[in-house]
């Protein structure tokens, strides 16, 4: 609680000084494009509110439909806090053409032009980072940030209401919770498109996606044909219909990203005030402006539940992918030595009997080489534990390079290693030993002059069980052993067959 406290009295530091900040880059810091940035959110404002407030209520100021609210709050969210003066100028001038004075005017516009600062800096310090919904606590805290700083607008709107027009408290009242939820809901619907659309780790789309959204897009029209057409209202009730549109946005949020969600909201409000408008559907009760009230309450219902869900699902598969790159990485760790990178001990018991399984299977031969480093503890001793590690390292790396992708070496324990060699002769291990061997010889100074005995055992010459089979190799390596070391030796059963070495 704390850490957010810190973190919102920061975002509103920064938010109450920003244009001390900022004043000294307006004029040297490419002034040309900041003032077309300027230019072109003051003129979208003033397009999107001079739209919009023809569904507005007497005196003219206060609407229902409001998406400018939206724009303004998504362009400080992008393009940072030094964008304010675009809002204000826009809204300062649809103001100045609803018969107002340039006081009241400006005033109002001011009140714009906070809401969206007050809202930006809320939402950095309480979700983040402009983007998409990662959570969906996030989409309940922005609905909520949206209702708080709505009341920024319509609180300082009531002022120039009240003494310029003369507005009882009735009809003051009325106008400030118009502007509120005309406010409320243009943000809560037209923020997240626009950041939906901004963001630029969108995938693209397959054709089988394209033909989804296409079809989802077909249905859902035909939906709000049906629920809000007037040329429908006569066969179908279109008041229980209305919950028909949930499956789609349900659809939107469960297969789309919140891109589309918010586009597939943007298209249902759309129509529905469209079709509202012209005094159809089932919102279009009493007067217009409780109309739209009426309807975009509910659409913001719906909104809200797509981009819940919509975050939830993907916060979800987020937390399904994160746990099962744990999982593989747990299973790494069970089956690889950290130091070496090679299999250890425990998956060498497991796949020497399944491949062990096979060869008997297929009548292949299959070969075990044990390998022992020469007098490693004397490493441990003189040059210490951390030289000897980088030994078992190199040694390691060594075994990597000498052995088939069909074959596997593994940290056994210590200084032992195994290697597992299907399909492969007796004559072809000893071969292969026999330059392990030698490689290790060579590499005498980078291992601190270590050398290597090996023993080596066969399936099904010398036994044909995994147990038996790492007897029979561990044998021969304590053969090798005995023999002097840094040699390789064959297991030599009873019967004194297979037992000569390989310098």
């Amino acid at each position: 609680m704390s850490r957010q406290l810190l973190s919102f009295e920061q975002a509103l530091r920064w938010t109450a000084d920003f244009a001390a900040r900022q004043a000294r880059t307006l004029a040297f810091d490419r002034p040309v494009p900041y003032l077309a940035k300027v230019a072109l959110l003051a003129a979208v404002y003033f397009s999107a509110a001079k739209l919009a407030l023809l569904a507005a209520i007497p005196p003219g100021y206060a609407t229902a439909v409001w998406p400018p609210s939206g724009i303004a709050l998504a362009s400080v969210l992008l393009l940072g806090s030094r964008i304010w003066p675009g809002i204000w100028l826009g809204a300062s001038l649809v103001n100045v053409t609803v018969q107002s004075s340039l006081v009241a005017a400006t005033l109002m516009g001011a009140g714009n032009t906070l809401e969206a600062l007050v809202g930006a800096a809320l939402v950095r310090a309480l979700i983040g980072l402009p983007g998409p919904f990662r959570r969906g606590e996030h989409v309940v805290k922005f609905v909520a940030i949206a209702a708080a700083s709505a009341t920024i607008a319509a609180t300082v709107a009531a002022a120039p209401l009240a003494f310029v027009h003369s507005l009882e408290s009735p009809e003051l009242l009325w106008n400030w919770w118009t502007w509120w939820q005309g406010d409320t809901v243009g943000i809560i619907i037209v923020t997240p498109l626009i950041l939906g659309w901004a963001a630029r780790a969108n995938p693209a789309w397959t054709p089988r996606k394209i033909a989804e959204g296409f079809l989802l897009v077909c249905l859902l029209s035909g939906v709000m044909y049906a629920v809000f057409g007037a040329g429908m209202t006569p066969y179908i009730p279109s008041v229980p219909l209305t919950f028909a549109i949930l499956p789609f946005v349900i659809w939107a949020a469960f297969r789309f990203q919140q891109r589309e969600v918010a586009t597939v909201n943007a298209l249902v409000c759309a129509m529905a005030v469209g079709f509202t408008l012209e005094g159809s559907g089932p919102f279009a009760q009493g007067s217009l402006n409780e109309s739209l009230l009426l309807l975009l309450a509910f659409l913001c219902t719906v909104v809200t539940t797509g981009l819940v869900l919509n975050a939830v699902i993907r916060d979800h598969g987020r937390a399904v992918e994160a746990t099962q790159r744990l999982l593989q990485e747990l299973r790494k760790q069970t089956i690889r030595d950290s130091l070496t990178s090679l299999y250890n001990r425990r998956f060498l018991q497991d796949y020497l009997k399944r491949e062990l399984i096979r060869a008997r299977r297929e009548r292949a031969p299959l070969a075990l080489i044990m390998m022992d480093l020469d007098r490693f503890k004397h490493i441990n001793d003189s040059a210490g534990h951390q030289a000897g590690d980088q030994v078992l390292v190199q040694v390691g790396a060594l075994l990597k390079r000498h052995v088939r992708g069909s074959d596997i070496a593994c940290r056994y324990g210590g200084e032992e290693f195994a290697v597992v060699l299907p399909k492969t002769t007796l004559e072809s291990a000893r071969r292969r030993s026999a330059e392990i061997c030698s490689a290790i010889r060579r590499e005498a100074e980078l291992l601190h002059g270590v050398t290597a005995s090996l023993g080596v055992a066969l399936c099904p010459a010398h036994a044909t069980d995994a147990e038996a089979l790492l007897h029979c190799a561990d044998h021969a390596l304590y053969e090798a052993k005995r023999e002097g070391r840094n040699q390789v030796r064959i297991f030599v059963d009873a019967r004194g067959s297979a037992g000569d070495s390989a310098e």
